[in-house]
């Protein structure tokens, strides 16, 4: 396989953080058709200035190797501005206008640097490393049939709220140990919290992250008085060398483990089915053997959709020199992993879906200490999710690509909504 040179070996242009490109990296256009952009911002430079919406001036990387090394570079790259030079707390991309109710979550352990990170780190790891999360498979193509059987002699569904959003949401709230009865409140709150686009979102949504996080504060208090079933409950009872989560930290690890465990697989789940659609001949190869084909289709179907298009900002920590660019004390920089993931310095012809592709060292779930912690949790619902609807709805249908509506939302690459007809197979109806 021949690959470019590398983009970040090319003399690139000098910017300034006041002078950011303008580039569109949230409209709907942009998230039907992400890779001219893509192209576009590699052609620029490995280290560019954007405007980003809530954040304003930030840097960002376009490149695979400008990437990988801003995520694994902990010393000069930085989640708490007071390792910038910032004031004391301030966390990368927090504004002026975030409300007190709120501040809570940004304890998380993907806002923090080391060693606070190292510590909240090790006490979540000790409560997953209790689950064999393959051994989950079952039970979450258990779900996933459950809301098939929902969809049965429907002429048309709405497979992003019907089966995307609806599946990881199952998972992710008995994983937490939410209640039954208490899931779809849970889950309208969520979807409103997490929907968001602009400082005047944030404030419509101010009622729903208000119930949730009360509510999640109710489920600490419960747990804490007698044990339950469930992540909350074990990081309640965890102890490690002496040290325990407090009520901020607990909250923050739980909406943490929830953006995690729905948002992302929900648009994980979503893009793919719109990626296999729009590629007849590759949604043909994976149907062929599904069994044996699954696990590296979805990796490919990951990079080629990068749900999570970008990380959170950091903060750089001293004037330095990197990929060509100046960079300053106290300028926000992100790793945009979408870019990263179609560099064909990296990628032989990114912008097809190659669902053999293999290797694939793409940056879906990011690199270094603050990597995905529900990674393998997300490849198995998507594999389960892809892999049970198309056994039972092999030749179903969706809108052409101009009628598919995208969300706005910076960072996120996901549908607003997937009209499909279902079309099963004769044996399934018989049966």
């Amino acid at each position: 396989m021949t690959l470019s040179p590398s983009l970040a070996d090319r003399p690139t242009a000098k910017y300034r953080l006041d002078s950011p490109l303008k580039i569109d990296i949230q409209s709907a256009a942009f998230k039907r058709d992400p890779f001219p952009t893509f192209r576009a911002m590699q052609a620029a430079g490995p280290v560019i200035p954007v405007k980003l919406p809530l954040l304003g001036r930030a840097w960002a990387t376009t490149t695979h190797e400008a990437t990988l090394a801003m995520v694994k570079d902990n010393d000069l790259f930085v989640q708490e501005g007071r390792h910038a030079g910032k004031a004391t707390g301030a966390v990368g991309g927090m504004q002026w206008w975030m409300p007190r109710s709120l501040r809570p979550l940004t304890n998380s352990m993907l806002l923090r640097d080391e060693p606070d990170h190292r510590r909240l780190r090790k006490l979540v790891d000790r409560a997953f490393a209790r689950r064999d999360v393959l051994a989950m498979r079952g039970g979450i193509e258990k779900i996933a049939d459950r809301l098939l059987d929902d969809l049965a002699g429907r002429e048309t569904v709405d497979l992003a709220a019907d089966y995307a959003r609806r599946l990881p949401m199952a998972v992710i709230c008995d994983l937490l140990g939410v209640p039954d009865e208490d899931r779809e409140a849970f889950s309208t709150w969520t979807r409103s919290a997490l929907t968001m686009k602009s400082a005047f979102g944030l404030f419509r949504a101010m009622g729903s992250l208000d119930k949730m996080i009360g509510y999640m504060r109710d489920l600490i208090a419960q747990s804490r008085i007698a044990p339950r079933p469930g992540l909350i409950g074990e990081l309640v009872r965890d102890e490690e060398d002496g040290d325990k989560l407090d009520e901020s930290e607990l909250l923050s690890m739980v909406a943490l483990l929830l953006v995690a465990g729905f948002e992302t697989t929900t648009h994980l789940i979503g893009d793919s089915i719109v990626a296999l659609e729009q590629n007849p001949e590759q949604k043909a190869w994976l149907l062929a053997d599904p069994a044996d084909r699954m696990e590296r289709a979805v990796e490919e179907l990951a990079r080629y959709s990068s749900p999570v298009q970008s990380t959170k900002p950091r903060y750089v920590a001293r004037d330095a020199d990197f990929f060509g660019q100046s960079l300053h004390r106290g300028d926000l920089i992100i790793a945009y992993l979408a870019a990263a993931n179609a560099d064909p310095a990296q990628f032989d012809r990114p912008d097809m879906l190659a669902l053999d592709r293999f290797p694939n060292p793409h940056l879906v779930f990011s690199s270094g200490i603050h990597f995905c912690l529900g990674m393998q949790l997300a490849r198995v619902e998507a594999q389960s999710a892809i892999g049970r609807l198309y056994a039972r709805y092999p030749t179903l249908s969706i809108p052409p690509p101009d009628q598919i509506a995208w969300i706005e939302q910076f960072g996120l690459r996901g549908v607003k909504s997937l009209p499909a007809r279902l079309d099963p197979l004769p044996a399934r109806l018989a049966a």
